[in-house]
């Protein structure tokens, strides 16, 4: 679709959601005249539009009645033939995945059964059957292992691994992850949806409550429930379960055609990637959504922000394959996830080769920064003790000499301590230096700004008596403060940003 197209599809698309469906007909007949596959089109994801924010209700809110038979906790202390129930994970749409443990192999399980009320759905029987058939066909250390398809009286469910961690959704509302971080997550990702994809199978739901990272860092998909699996040559192809222009997936990280219903390949998965990376490294989403109007509107229009520019740690490079993820048209992205890995896992071990011994000049001179910083808070303590002796020995100035000195020492501690510490993992551990110089940018802009305070009131309280030495306090006072707000940004920018 070319760029005038889709600005006019969604000025017609943002008006008709104003709308009530009693208007809808009348305006999308003056809005789109004789252009019927326009008309098509902007119904379809008015429709999805529909659709979506029924699902996003509450269950029992959407359809109070299907839970009138059987509460979800009633499974929890029973058996399930050789399972034993012992709590809820969580609840989707259409299905309740379940903690057990199998008392044969003594190993905890998860247990994936439709919620009650659809248990009779033949299509939603058929939907759980075909999606444990999908993970049964895939082994690899980054999707949850299935281990069984169980039928209990009226009931059907999938028994799989149970994988204990934390949700990509989780880790997105702590800090920002370091770059490195960022790649290794990434990659692993990427080798998984490969594996997927050479099996023939399309995730189409690829969204961060969806990947899980072990407490060993190893990341894991989860629910193929809306997987597709591509027939292969010579071999009958499935029944379809959705009707051509149906949409299924989530529309904050469905790809364009997804949201239009049109045909989908791996390449949608490809999409979805992007979306949750970008996503991980900026600390929002790459279209900036607030609900699903917005995604389907912003998904098929608004262009992607530079990565690069949403977080300057994040290289260019990096920034410029995760670019090429969400592009709008299909044929624009990756072919396939092995090539998307490929691209990755170059930058990866460019960026081992370069991680292992920086040696651009800029790297040297923050490195140096560091050093002459932390040796030179230390010198200061010097002087600074010299006036506390002063105060105490000749003028009986015992509480005003310790309350000028032993703050600046508590400056200095925090502030020398926390540079040389960065001088040092630079030195040897360069892997480390990016979540460290992360958690400790504030502390010792703290301490900077605590060391200068106590110079310029010592310089203050002597610079009657010891003029000279007042103005060597101020005048490092001042060179700490300039550093502190404008060298060292400017050094770590150039000398640590593009590493």
């Amino acid at each position: 679709m070319d760029p005038e197209r889709y600005r006019l599809l969604k000025k017609i698309f943002d008006a008709a959601i104003d709308k009530n469906a009693a208007d809808r007909a009348a305006f999308l007949d003056s809005a789109c005249g004789a252009d019927a596959s326009l008309r098509k089109e902007i119904e379809s994801l008015l429709e999805t539009l529909d659709r979506d924010s029924f699902l996003e209700k509450p269950a029992f809110e959407a359809a109070p009645d299907l839970f009138e038979s059987r509460t979800d906790d009633a499974l929890i202390g029973k058996r399930l033939g050789p399972y034993s129930v012992t709590g809820k994970i969580g609840r989707g749409g259409m299905g309740i995945v379940y903690l057990a443990r199998d008392t044969r192999l003594d190993r905890p399980v998860a247990i994936k059964m439709l919620v009650p009320g659809c248990t009779g759905d033949g299509q939603q029987r058929e939907r759980l059957k075909r999606e444990a058939r999908a993970a049964a066909r895939l082994t690899h250390p980054g999707i949850a292992t299935v281990y069984s398809l169980e039928e209990f009286d009226d009931s059907i469910c999938i028994v799989s691994e149970y994988v204990h961690g934390t949700t990509l959704r989780q880790i997105l509302s702590d800090d920002l992850l370091s770059f490195p971080q960022i790649l290794d997550i990434a990659v692993q990702i990427a080798q998984a949806l490969a594996a997927a994809h050479q099996q023939g199978i399309v995730h189409r739901d690829l969204k961060p409550e969806n990947i899980m990272r072990t407490e060993s860092g190893v990341i894991k998909i989860l629910d193929f429930g809306l997987a597709r699996i591509e027939p292969t040559i010579g071999a009958l192809s499935n029944p379809q379960l959705t009707r051509s222009g149906m949409f299924l997936g989530t529309p904050a990280y469905a790809s364009p055609e997804q949201l239009r219903g049109a045909e989908v390949d791996r390449r949608t998965d490809i999409f979805s990637f992007g979306v949750i990376i970008y996503e991980l490294a900026a600390g929002r989403h790459p279209f900036g959504l607030t609900d699903s109007m917005s995604a389907i509107a912003h998904i098929l229009d608004a262009d992607v922000p530079d990565l690069s520019k949403a977080n300057t740690a994040i290289p260019a490079e990096f920034s410029g394959i995760i670019r090429r993820c969400l592009e709008k048209r299909s044929s624009d992205r990756y072919p396939d996830s092995s090539t998307l890995l490929t691209e990755i896992e170059r930058l990866l071990d460019r960026g081992a080769e370069t991680t292992e011994r920086p040696s651009n000049s800029a790297f040297w001179w923050w490195q140096f920064h560091q050093a002459v910083a932390g040796f030179g808070y230390y010198g200061m303590l010097y002087p600074l003790w010299w006036i506390r002796a002063e105060l105490v020995n000749r003028l009986h100035r015992d509480i005003e000499g310790s309350l000028l000195f032993f703050p600046a020492l508590i400056a200095v501690g925090i502030a020398a301590n926390l540079r040389l510490h960065l001088w040092f993992t630079s030195r040897f551990y360069i892997s480390e230096l990016y979540e460290q110089r992360r958690k400790v940018a504030r502390w010792i802009r703290c301490g900077d700004w605590l060391f200068v305070l106590m110079l310029l009131i010592t310089a203050i309280r002597i610079h009657s008596t010891h003029a000279i030495l007042a103005t060597l306090l101020i005048s490092v006072a001042v060179g700490s403060a300039v550093a502190s707000m404008l060298i060292e940004p400017t050094t770590s920018k150039a000398a640590l940003e593009k590493e």
